[in-house]
């Protein structure tokens, strides 16, 4: 089955101010794995247990930059679908995630711009459901209203 058709992209007049979207996922040690291998970063605060034991956290935090990776997801599969292009990212890293947390990733349209077919979108990401790790504003692009 071909993704894409699971997640449909919507035309830049399907969208409106307040649609929103979210989607969970749970932080294993393949995925951080893979991102360390992605991104080549192996510090210590990733990677090393005894480094990281002594730290303030007590153990390996979660990369910030794998936070920003999943609202290529958000954009591309949910809000508003595959049919943009991400223009502009503000990135707010409150604090940090560990392995074996679940994080949901949100969004919410808060404007549009008819002129340029950009779509503000509004997002955050909560860990355990209970605490917000992550706030942002992304600016996406419409390029093409074909379905």
């Amino acid at each position: 089955m071909n993704k894409r058709n699971k997640f449909p992209s919507k035309s830049f007049s399907e969208i409106n101010i307040g649609d929103k979207s979210q989607f969970e996922v749970r932080i294993d040690e393949n995925i951080h794995a893979s991102f360390s291998n992605l991104s080549g970063d192996f510090s210590p605060i990733h990677c090393d247990e005894e480094f990281s034991s002594k730290t303030r956290f007590k153990k390996r935090i979660g990369y910030a930059f794998m936070l920003t990776s999943f609202l290529s997801r958000l954009y591309g599969q949910y809000l508003p679908g595959g049919s943009s292009i991400c223009i502009k990212q503000e990135a707010s890293f409150i604090k940090p995630f560990f392995i074996g947390d679940t994080l949901k990733v949100i969004g919410e349209v808060v404007d549009k711009i008819e002129s340029t077919k950009f779509i503000v979108i509004k997002n955050k990401i909560m860990r355990n459901d209970s605490e917000c790790i992550f706030k942002g504003q992304g600016i996406v692009q419409i390029i093409s209203d074909i379905k």
